[in-house]
């Protein structure tokens, strides 16, 4: 029993090792080295919380071989050892897996094009002349944007008015004032 010790305090500190890198990796150098399955409802597929199977995998194998090296260190019962170390393991993964789904569930998206505001209603926030500019503020992607805008049908829009964005005409959205 003791010499078990040892190697479950190796396989540990090897796979808690491998998995902060993995993490670290992802968050600095933007790459993630892991496998994800399509969790679609019509695929069918598997749902790893956002983590991957790889972390998920290391995952598990730190947690139950520390928790199984502290149980054996007070109890020289493998079978329980083994059966404790599953159960924190799968507990941690489940609390790393609603992290994850909580920061992804709270991500912004920051790469929008102006074709997203297309349909899109807002208010037009600095008057547009017949013919000429103004400013206009479009809800895209969950964040407010002021956007250069033109009237499509040539035809003065005051602040404050409803508008729709209807097209794009070079680095202007055309909008038409929105009846209510």
């Amino acid at each position: 029993m003791e010499n078990l010790i040892p190697i479950l305090t190796w396989v540990s500190v090897f796979s808690g090792g491998l998995l902060i890198f993995l993490m670290l990796f992802s968050i600095v150098g933007g790459m993630d080295l892991d496998l994800d399955v399509d969790t679609s409802a019509d695929a069918g597929g598997v749902d790893t919380g956002g983590i991957g199977y790889l972390k998920g995998g290391l995952t598990l194998i730190s947690v139950t071989t520390w928790v199984m090296k502290i149980v054996l260190l007070s109890q020289e019962n493998i079978g329980l050892a083994i059966v404790i170390g599953l159960v924190v393991a799968f507990i941690a993964l489940w609390i790393l897996n609603y992290i994850f789904r909580f920061l992804i569930r709270n991500e912004e998206n920051v790469n929008w094009s102006m074709e997203d505001a297309i349909e899109q209603l807002g208010e037009v926030y600095l008057r547009i002349p017949p013919k000429g500019e103004g400013i206009v503020n479009v809800l895209v992607n969950g964040v407010n944007r002021e956007l250069k805008a033109v009237s499509q049908d040539k035809q003065e829009i005051k602040t404050g008015d409803k508008i729709r964005v209807v097209g794009i005409e070079g680095e202007f959205v055309k909008v038409k004032k929105e009846t209510v």
